[in-house]
């Protein structure tokens, strides 16, 4: 038996040493508890704020991506002669609508045949006349803006083939065509219009 250990142990339980020790114990004991709450709360709140900040963050960038749609009115003719020629004349545009913004989707019924295309930026046609101080400016699709006055023009076999897809020479009068714009920015339709084909008579 180790009676020096034996000894210090006596001297310690009997003496203020016990007191020191178990306080010190009592008081770790006590304190760990009341750290983690609050460690717990700091991070709640530090995360709410961060979700907080990523959710108005994403709906933000949502609004400003969708913009508000144009208002666009146009007068529109489909006339049959060697082939459709078509003729759009803008009436409103508000502020001005840049072609380059915009997706033509054309779709076609005649007799027992149907077909269609769409015209993105970049393709030539429809010309559009734009109004000036002498003749109209002639440009291509994608380039001009559409003002009050502005004209969307199909009549050439290149332009009727883009506006109507390889089987325009089957569109015939009578025939059913549906003209419709998607404003590209917005993904919206700002203009969405069915016509029956004029005979050229």
């Amino acid at each position: 038996m180790n009676y020096n250990r034996v000894i210090n142990e006596k001297i310690i339980r009997g003496t203020p040493f016990q007191s020191f020790f178990q306080s010190v114990g009592n008081e770790k004991k006590i304190k760990d508890p009341a750290v983690s709450p609050v460690i717990g709360i700091m991070l709640m709140l530090i995360v709410t704020v961060i979700l907080a900040a990523i959710i108005s963050g994403y709906v933000g960038g949502m609004s400003e991506t969708k913009s508000k749609p144009p208002q666009l009115v146009l007068q529109t003719e489909l006339v049959k002669g060697d082939y459709v020629n078509v003729s759009m004349t803008v009436l409103s545009a508000g502020n001005g609508i840049p072609t380059r913004d915009l997706k033509i989707i054309t779709s076609w019924t005649s007799g027992s045949y149907s077909g269609g295309t769409i015209t993105v930026p970049g393709f030539k046609y429809p010309l559009g006349l734009v109004p000036s101080r002498g003749n109209p400016l002639v440009e291509d699709f994608g380039n001009y803006t559409l003002l009050g006055g502005t004209k969307m023009i199909v009549n050439n076999t290149d332009g009727i083939e883009a506006f109507f897809g390889d089987q325009y020479a089957l569109v015939d009068a009578g025939g059913i065509v549906d003209i419709k714009i998607i404003h590209i920015p917005s993904q919206s339709t700002i203009y969405n219009q069915e016509f029956i084909i004029e005979g050229d008579y």
